[in-house]
This record gives C-alpha cells, sequence and structure tokens, in this order.
C-alpha cells in the first residue's frame, strides 16, 4: 500500500483505541458529546446487536455489494459491523424548522433528536445512528496529526481509516466523566452530494495522554490557520472570484438567504440543507473560476457590483438539469413496463455478473498478495550474505527442514554444528531459527521459566501500551537505510510497532528498552510477524537475554565486567592499553550487548550472529566480541587517545570486509568461554562485596542512599537466587524421577531373576526325572551321544546301580530279559 506517501516527515503519532461513531445535526457541540455518545455504545454493545446489523437477506446483500463508498475511508479498514466497513448510506439528521435549524436541531448534549430520542430498545433504529467499534476485532489505531490532516492508520490492516483535514474538522472535545476519551465532529459526503456532520470517538491510556492530543491538535491547527492566511493574501487580490464567493457565503451563512434556486432534484428538507447544497455548487463553480483568473493591481482593481448572484442562479439551475424552465417542463417520458419474466430475467443477469466479478475480484486480489508477498520478501533479504551457502549445505538443511513431527526429534548435535558453520541459505533462515529453537528446547533438561502474561499475541495487539511514545520514537531509528523500514509508518514500521507493543505488554517488567527495537527487526526481516513475536520471546525468556534489560540493568554491568576479564585473558596487550586509556567495554560495548550488534555492523555480519546465538546461547556476544577486538588489536594499539579509539571501534570496526566477517564467524564456532563466564560471574559479586564492607568515609545521606542501593541490589539477587533455586529444585525433581524409573526397573528385573531361578530349578528337577526313568529302563545317560544330562554326582549314583557286565568293553551289558 502507497498511503504513507501520504504522510509527512513532521508528524506526531498516539496509540488510540477506536470507540465508533455517531452522526450529530451540528458542527459544533458541549463537551457533554463524548460521554454521550459512550453511554450510547455501551447500550448497544449490552443488547449486543452490534455484529448483526447487517443480515438483510439477498436483497441488501445485493445492495450492499452494488454500492460504493464515497466518504473516503479507505475502503472501510475500521470495523463497525460483521464486514468491518462504515455505514454511509444513512441520510443526514437535520431537523425541520424554518429558522435557526441548525440550533433548533440539538438537544442539549448536541446529538441529533432523532438519536437522543430514539427508543434505545430498538438496536436496529439505533445502530444506523450510533456505530460502535466490534470488540472482537482490533480496534487500535495509530492517531497521526499532520501539517494540515489528520490520519487514522490502522497497525493491523496496514491501512488508513481515516483521513480528515483541518478544514473538514469542525469540533475537538474530551470526556468529562471519561476523562481518558476524547472525539472530534467532521462533515461527510455520502451519495447523492448531500452531508452530514459526524463524531468520531477515541480512548487513550490515561488522561494525560488525551491532554497531549488535545494540546498537540490546538497547536497544529494554529500552525495550519497561519500558515494558509499567509498563502491566501500572498496569492489573492481583491477581486478575485474566491473573494467574491466568500463575501457571498458570509451573506448567506446564517439567516436563510436563498440565492433563488427553488426546483433543486435533490429536493431539501430544510434551508439548512438547501443552503449548503448552494454552497457547495457555488463553491466548485468559482473554484473553476480561480483556475483562469489573473490578478489585478490592486490600484486597477474595480468595484464590481456582486455579479456573482445572478450567474449562480443560473449555475446551479444547469448543474442541477438546465434552466428553471426546463426543469419544471422535463417530464421523462414512462418507460414501458416490463412483464415478471423479464424482471425476473434481469435478476438473474445482475445476480450472474455480480458474482462473477465477485469471483475476479478474489483472484485478483489473490494475484496481488502473492505479488505483495515475494516483493516484501526480497525487499527484506536486502542485504548481502557474507557466508554463501553451497547446494549440498541447503540440501541438508532442506533435510533436516522437512523431517516429519522434527519439533519433537533430536538431532546430532554435531551435525547442526557443522551445517551452521558451513553456512545457513538466506532463503530458509528464518524457518532454520524456529529449528534451531525447537533443537535448544529439547537439549534443555529443565525449562526455563515462562512468561507470566500467557495472553495470545493477537490479544495483546488489541490493548494500549503506555511505551508507545518511546516505541514510536525508535521506529524511525531502526534500520533507517533498509528499504522495508524506510517509509514512515509503512508496512515494516507498523509491523515492528505491533510486535514492540505486544511484548510491552507481554513484559511489564522490561516493557520496551532502546534496543530491542534492532532485535525485532532483525527478526521481522526473516520471517512472519507473529514468528517473529514468538521468536524475540525465544530469545528473551529460554535464552536468557531478558535480563540485561531490567531497568536496574545489573546483568550488563556484569556482563561488561566478563568482557574486560576476557580481554585481560586473551588479548593482555590490548586490555592493558584500554586501561591506559581510562577505556571501559561500557564506553563501545554497551549497543553490542542490547541490540546483538545490529545497530552498527552490516545485516549480513548480524544474521551470521544470530545463526550461531539460536545454536549456542548468549555466549556468543562474548565471543563476536573478543573475535572483532582481537582481529583488528594492531590497528587500535596505533591510537593514543580516548577519542579516537571509541571514534575507531563504533566507526572502523563494523566496517570490516567479508573475509574478515567470515574469519570472525569460524573464530566464535570454535571458541568456548562458558566456564570463564561463570567464574567471572562469582568474581564480580565477591568484589562487590568486599566493596560494601569498607569502612563508611560518607556522611549519612551518602550513606542511606549507598545503603538503599544495596538494598536493591540484594533483592534483585535474591530473586536470580530463587529462580535459580526454582531450576535446581526442578532439576532436582527430574533426578528424583529418574530414580524412581531405576527402581522401578530394579525391581522388575529383580522379578525377572526369581522367575528364571525358578525355571531353573524346575528344569534340573526334569533332568533329574528323565536320568531316573532311563536308568529304570537300563539306559546309560553316557550312550545319548556322550552328552551328560544328570549331575555328576547323580551320575556316579547310577553309574554304580550298573551291571558289572558293563565295566568289560568287549562284552557289553545286554538289557536283562535278552
Amino acid at each position: 500500500s502507497n498511503y504513507f506517501a501520504f504522510v509527512k516527515k513532521d508528524t506526531i503519532d498516539f496509540e488510540v483505541l477506536f470507540c465508533g461513531r455517531v452522526s450529530v445535526a451540528h458542527k459544533k457541540a458541549p463537551p457533554a458529546l463524548i460521554d454521550e455518545c459512550i453511554e450510547k455504545f455501551s447500550q448497544l454493545h449490552s443488547l449486543g446487536k452490534t455484529d448483526k446489523g447487517n443480515s438483510g437477506g439477498l436483497v441488501d446483500g445485493l445492495k450492499r455489494a452494488l454500492s460504493f463508498q464515497s466518504n473516503g475511508l479507505g475502503g472501510g479498514a475500521v470495523g463497525n459491523g460483521a464486514d468491518g466497513s462504515f455505514n454511509t448510506g444513512t441520510r443526514p439528521l437535520f431537523k425541520k424548522e424554518p429558522s435557526f435549524s441548525s440550533l433548533h436541531g440539538l438537544d442539549e448534549n448536541g446529538l441529533s433528536p432523532e438519536i437522543s430520542n430514539a427508543n434505545t430498545t430498538d438496536p436496529h433504529t439505533l445502530s444506523t445512528k450510533v456505530q460502535p467499534s466490534n470488540l472482537q476485532e482490533n480496534r487500535t489505531m495509530l492517531f497521526t496529526v499532520g501539517r494540515s490532516q489528520i490520519y487514522l492508520v490502522s497497525p493491523d490492516t496496514k491501512k488508513v481509516a481515516i483521513e480528515k483535514s483541518f478544514r473538514e474538522i469542525s469540533f475537538c472535545s474530551q470526556g468529562i466523566r471519561h476523562v481518558d476519551h476524547f472525539g472530534f465532529i467532521c462533515r461527510e459526503t455520502v451519495e447523492g452530494g448531500n452531508g452530514h456532520f459526524v463524531c468520531y470517538v477515541f480512548q487513550c491510556t490515561d488522561e494525560s495522554l488525551v491532554d497531549e492530543i488535545m494540546l498537540t491538535l490546538k497547536q497544529a491547527f494554529s500552525v495550519a490557520a497561519l500558515q494558509q492566511n499567509a498563502k491566501t493574501q500572498s496569492q489573492q487580490c481583491d477581486v478575485c472570484p474566491m473573494q467574491q464567493l466568500h463575501r457571498l457565503c458570509e451573506r448567506i451563512e446564517g439567516n436563510a438567504y436563498s440565492i433563488g434556486v427553488t426546483t433543486i432534484r435533490a429536493c431539501p428538507k430544510s434551508d439548512q440543507e438547501e443552503n449548503e447544497l448552494v454552497m457547495v455548487s457555488l463553491r466548485n463553480l468559482y473554484e473553476e473560476k480561480q483556475k483562469h483568473h489573473q490578478h489585478t493591481v490592486p490600484g486597477e482593481a474595480k468595484q464590481l457590483v456582486d455579479p456573482c448572484l445572478e450567474g449562480s442562479r443560473l449555475s446551479v439551475g444547469q448543474m442541477c438539469g438546465g434552466s428553471g424552465d426546463s426543469i419544471m417542463n422535463a417530464v421523462p417520458e414512462e418507460a414501458a413496463k416490463k412483464s415478471k419474466e423479464e424482471l425476473r430475467e434481469l435478476w438473474r443477469k445482475a445476480i450472474l455478473q455480480q458474482i462473477l466479478l465477485l469471483r475476479m475480484e478474489k483472484e485478483n486480489q489473490k494475484l496481488q498478495a502473492s505479488e505483495n508477498n515475494l516483493l516484501n520478501k526480497r525487499l527484506k533479504l536486502d542485504y548481502e550474505e557474507i557466508t554463501p551457502c553451497l547446494k549440498d549445505v541447503t540440501l541438508v538443511w532442506e533435510k533436516m527442514l522437512g523431517t516429519p513431527g522434527r519439533a519433537k526429534v533430536k538431532f546430532d548435535t554435531e551435525t547442526i554444528h557443522a551445517a551452521v558453520a558451513q553456512g545457513v541459505p538466506r532463503q530458509h533462515r528464518g524457518e532454520i531459527w524456529k529449528f534451531l529453537s525447537e533443537q535448544y528446547l529439547l537439549r534443555q533438561t529443565v525449562p526455563a521459566r515462562p512468561p507470566s502474561n500467557p495472553t495470545p499475541y493477537k490479544e495483546l495487539l488489541k490493548q494500549l501500551t503506555s511505551q508507545q511514545h518511546a516505541i514510536l520514537i525508535d521506529l524511525g531509528r531502526t534500520f533507517p537505510s533498509h528499504p522495508y523500514f524506510q517509509a514512515q509508518l509503512g508496512a515494516g514500521q507498523l509491523s515492528l510497532y505491533n510486535i514492540l507493543k505486544a511484548y510491552s505488554l507481554l513484559d511489564p517488567e522490561v516493557g520496551y528498552c532502546q534496543g530491542l527495537s534492532f532485535i525485532a527487526g532483525v527478526l521481522l526481516l526473516h520471517m512472519g510477524e507473529e514468528d517473529a513475536f514468538n521468536m524475540l520471546k525465544f530469545l528473551m525468556y529460554d535464552v536468557g537475554i531478558r535480563k540485561q534489560y531490567r531497568p536496574d540493568m545489573i546483568i550488563l554491568q556484569i556482563q561488561m565486567y566478563q568482557l574486560s576479564r576476557l580481554l585481560h585473558d586473551y588479548h593482555r596487550d590490548l586490555h592493558g592499553h584500554f586501561e591506559q586509556q581510562e577505556i571501559g567495554p561500557s564506553l563501545y560495548a554497551t549497543p553490542w550487548f542490547l541490540t546483538l550488534f545490529a545497530s552498527h555492523f552490516p545485516l549480513g555480519f548480524v544474521a551470521r550472529v544470530f545463526d550461531m546465538l539460536f545454536l549456542q546461547g548468549p555466549e556468543v556476544i562474548f565471543k563476536v566480541a573478543l573475535s572483532l577486538l582481537g582481529s583488528h588489536k594492531p590497528l587500535i594499539l596505533q591510537h593514543d587517545s580516548l577519542e579516537s579509539i571509541v571514534d575507531f571501534i563504533k566507526t572502523t570496526l563494523p566496517n570490516l570486509g567479508l573475509v574478515q566477517m567470515e574469519k570472525t564467524i569460524n573464530q566464535v564456532c570454535e571458541m568456548d568461554v562458558s566456564k570463564q563466564l561463570q567464574a567471572y560471574e562469582v568474581e564480580y559479586h565477591v568484589l562487590q562485596d568486599e566493596l560494601q564492607d569498607t569502612p563508611p568515609t560518607l556522611n549519612q545521606q551518602q550513606r542511606a542512599a549507598q545503603l538503599e542501593r544495596t538494598n536493591q541490589s540484594l533483592r534483585q539477587q535474591n530473586l536470580d537466587l530463587l529462580e535459580e533455586l526454582q531450576v535446581c529444585h526442578a532439576r532436582v525433581c527430574n533426578l528424583e524421577g529418574q530414580v524412581e524409573v531405576l527402581a522401578q526397573s530394579e525391581s522388575r528385573l529383580k522379578e525377572q531373576v526369581s522367575a528364571l531361578e525358578e525355571e531353573k530349578q524346575q528344569l534340573e528337577t526334569t533332568v533329574t526325572q528323565l536320568q531316573n526313568l532311563l536308568t529304570s529302563l537300563g539306559i546309560h545317560p553316557t550312550s545319548l551321544d556322550g552328552l551328560t544330562l544328570l549331575p555328576p554326582s547323580d551320575t556316579q549314583k547310577a553309574s554304580e546301580g550298573l551291571d558289572v557286565r558293563t565295566a568289560d568293553p568287549e562284552h557289553p551289558a545286554l538289557p536283562q530279559g535278552s
């Protein structure tokens, strides 16, 4: 969508909740109007008829299908019913009074009599005048105040819902009882050229935001009026047709003066409506004259006797169908009446044509959506890859991604490490990150603590966030040179806003912190909006980078100390150079940790860092920082001042070549600093305890402040230890479960051994019985192919009982009775 081309660079944005709209009778109204509108909305919602106003059968459906919106609401992106469109076909609400109709047409609350006196038990009548928004849909909007216009942008649909110029807005007000609500009245034109006034009502997070919006509107209106007056005075002379129109409108305004147009086809029902039609016609006429007007020098201006009155009579008559006589005499010929069969055939053709048009429109929308998706994907992945992925490696990734039920399949760790080291195909990177996150969770024996707020992403988007100002300011600072995020309030920025807003509502402790926009932006470039939110939640909670964004920033201080100690271990000369210039890691490495290198380094390099992050966890940040500083150590040592060193690290270091980037990633794959990080974290806490035990040299107030900070630090440490205790307790429970399983297995094995021993005894008994049987039959056991079937003792006893003749091999013993 190209709507963002209309939004100026110097706009101010606010997040609001669209409540609904109400047709009113006049452009001015007292502040109680907002409260009255909210009560009407509540009545309709309580009746449960908000979503049932569009079920009118086939005829109503055809009327809706064949009707066209003429009020410029951007295709009905703001929902007021089941189909999400405004009802623009209601007639304007003017009370028929002979004079001062605009005043008599209002009640004490500024609502038209048809609304305020309507029977509230009849929702069908009330819903045509009062149109609340659908509570089931996402009603959050970005209320954008520009130089001369107001926009209402839907982050959900990525479209402009309402676009109004300052000239169309006649009234702005804040609620009296509902101080967190506000609204404005503007004029809208419906079919036939008729117009009516509509009040749009919105809700904010609190009263202070409403005050800020009202002040912004007041300043914007004042500046626009001054600029318009200066522009008008410099571009018009005394005899300009527009000046004549202005004087004529002043004569007509407020006294029901008609210019003689009594036969207008629109058949106005009141003087006010008639005068408004005349003014619209006159304005169109004089704007056309203004295009061809040549300005005169002030000294040569001629005094004209209001020639516009007579000309306007004729012009209005011509615009409405010719001269007055022709209107009176023009009677169209009565069309020949058609039979029922002909009318039925016409209806059938109209229905078939409409169905065909709707099908064609759906197909065109599908093709357009597919084309837009391909274009967006190409636009998102517009960065240079540093590690080209070979075809064989791509096939390996595709095979793993295509494994059925892969979320529960634990792949070989070495295979995944080798595949990541060889490269990740850019077109599959988002899906591969989800795959790596699944493998990361399968490797964790103890699951991480889930967020306390289980609200789904779609439901989070329907809420308002108190972090909106910080998020909206950082939208333009996040990847400002990338084409997907360049357009102000474009599709990229709106999707990024949705992700950051949803996370600020999901995690109130962290809310929104600078740096999160870059992480969410990198994820959004490689996957859809909701998938990017889920991956951000995975990185924050499961990988554990959430700790460094806490308000106290204690974990970030620990990380800076760990990086300094690692630098001392791996590059001692560079560490000494930094110490000599009094350069701590916080001067250059803080954005590396908070944005995961995304704020300063090329996207191709950042993508590879994210590959390793999903594979190995947060220690990747330390390894990348060490590798970068070590590879540029000779150049850094050449600088001998704090400013030049910090400037080199922030500006020159990120512009490393592709070869150096790939070398850095290869070094990260080979390094292992996990044990050192754990040791340095303990060391940091010990040093902090020693510093706290030093004798006090501060006054009482400073000592109290220090104790307060210490107390807060201890509270946070207690929370961290409690979380670790919970993890250890879960691990103990897991081990106890394993022990119980092993005990059950041992019991089963003992039962099997006992059963086998019983079976052995039974077999031995059977063998003994067989031997006795053989002995009784006079058969020697050793004659069975030399096998001994009885135990040795039994065999000996059986052999002693045999006849002595068996001892002579030449005279074998004969069976008895032979």
